[in-house]
């Protein structure tokens, strides 16, 4: 069985129920499976799979999402329907399945999906940035954390202002008790049962990362 990841860059407008438009650039990397064909040591044809890409791509950009709400969650589970009904649909004629599609937006934050979701949930993730551990000046770290929340159908939840919730009051004195704090949160239920399903919390100053 092979798994490969093609992306292309998107540019998306979506309009929110207040009628004010936002424009948007994603990366979109979309993930395939597919056995090898035992005669020819071949899969999917990576031509074709970046045609199925461009036809999606021109589709995106000729149309105005519109959200119910202020908040854009409903948006994002439109486009990653349209997108995951698209690309299926061009995967199974090909004896592919499609097992991953990934937004990136240029400004630090996306939504997601893979195939042991269920087609109503939807991965979401914001990245915020941490001076810390200033106390000892070579201690001092530029850290980012990246939340991903598991969406439920319908939610409305604003996610970043949850993340910006949990970091407000961390003050961690360094990277162990960082590391210690965040994941008292990881697992996190709201209100919707949407939940923090990962918490990656990179050290940008000294190098590393770790995932809770």
């Amino acid at each position: 069985m092979l798994q490969f990841v093609r992306e292309i860059s998107i540019s998306i407008v979506l309009q929110t129920a207040s009628s004010a438009r936002r424009g948007f650039l994603f990366k979109l990397a979309a993930g395939f499976s597919k056995e090898i064909n035992p005669l020819s040591g071949m899969s999917v044809n990576l031509v074709l799979v970046d045609q199925w890409l461009a036809e999606l791509k021109s589709d995106l950009e000729h149309t105005v999402f519109e959200s119910e709400s202020d908040s854009l969650s409903h948006a994002f589970a439109e486009i990653l329907a349209v997108t995951r009904l698209n690309l299926t649909g061009n995967a199974v004629e090909e004896d592919a399945e499609l097992i991953s599609l990934d937004f990136r937006e240029e400004r630090g934050w996306g939504f997601a999906w893979n195939h042991l979701q269920s087609p109503v949930e939807m991965l979401v993730k914001h990245s915020h940035y941490l001076e810390g551990f200033l106390a000892v000046p070579e201690d001092a770290s530029l850290c980012k954390v990246e939340f991903v929340w598991l969406r439920t159908q319908d939610c409305e939840t604003d996610f970043a202002h949850e993340g910006f919730k949990i970091l407000k009051n961390l003050a961690a004195k360094n990277f162990e008790e960082l590391q210690s704090k965040l994941a008292l949160h990881q697992g996190g239920e709201l209100d919707s049962d949407s939940f923090l399903a990962e918490i990656h919390i990179h050290n940008l100053s000294k190098g590393y990362s770790l995932t809770l």
